[in-house]
């Protein structure tokens, strides 16, 4: 069941809005930038692997630029091992950072948490990316939470596609790729996302002129192991939750199973 980069079966999220960050599984590197690249400008280097970087001389700390970060994507990131990155807008705004915010900073990358609220003035990021294995359990902090929930339809939707494929699915030429889930049925979820959940392709089904993916409750958890004993021990019970598109009307809907 262990997710890999380049596997597309689950994904799991869990939502903790106090803090402004998102555990997940399933979702790595080249997901999120393929759906939220035009919303980030330079990275700065927390930890990583990447041989050609720049160099900031006042935070002694290395970034890519906004034009090369597409080259990243090329990178055999998921075995890297840590990755870790914040946005920056500009480097102007890097050489203003204090010994304190640098400090800040270098907790992250090494702890893989904040001491404070991971959104600096000086820097406008808009994220901090957390990972020890990309795609495995990362942390991602939103200063936006509406980025997120874009960023999760485009992904759902990529992955489904994707999965789809890869088991042979398509059946005729005319076949049309389902569209990217709305934020609003997104946000429909995000109760159940914050309980922490899981997404399954592999029990996902495409019949009778519709999409059917099911969402289990798992619960909130920072070991592969533990989740993934939760998961088998869950599936065997009734979906929390389905996403389900009907291609006769081309709409997305999401029903959420009643608790008493």
């Amino acid at each position: 069941m262990k997710s890999n980069a380049g596997s597309h079966e689950w994904v799991y999220l869990h939502i903790n809005s106090g803090q402004n960050y998102v555990l997940s599984n399933g979702i790595e590197f080249r997901d999120f930038y393929f759906a939220l690249s035009q919303h980030f400008h330079h990275l700065l280097l927390l930890k990583h692997q990447y041989e050609n970087a720049s160099y900031n001389m006042h935070t002694h700390m290395e970034y890519v630029s906004s034009d090369e970060k597409e080259n990243l994507l090329r990178e055999p990131i998921s075995s890297y091992g840590d990755f870790c990155w914040i946005d920056f807008e500009d480097e102007a705004g890097l050489d203003e950072m204090t010994a304190h915010e640098i400090a800040e900073l270098l907790y992250l990358g090494h702890m893989k948490q904040h001491l404070r609220a991971p959104f600096f003035r000086k820097l406008n990021n808009q994220f901090v990316y957390l990972a020890e294995e990309d795609g495995e359990l990362n942390r991602i902090y939103y200063r936006d939470w509406t980025l997120f929930y874009s960023m999760l339809s485009q992904v759902l939707t990529a992955k489904w596609n994707q999965h789809r494929k890869s088991k042979g699915l398509i059946k005729w030429k005319k076949e049309k790729a389902v569209p990217d889930i709305p934020k609003e049925v997104i946000m429909s979820i995000v109760p159940l996302l914050k309980e922490g959940a899981i997404i399954s392709f592999q029990h996902a089904s495409a019949a009778k002129g519709k999409v059917e993916i099911p969402l289990w409750l798992v619960g909130d958890y920072e070991s592969l192991d533990d989740l993934e004993e939760e998961t088998r021990a869950r599936i065997k019970d009734q979906p929390s939750a389905w996403l389900t598109y009907e291609r006769k009307s081309k709409e997305w809907t999401a029903s959420v199973k009643q608790t008493s």
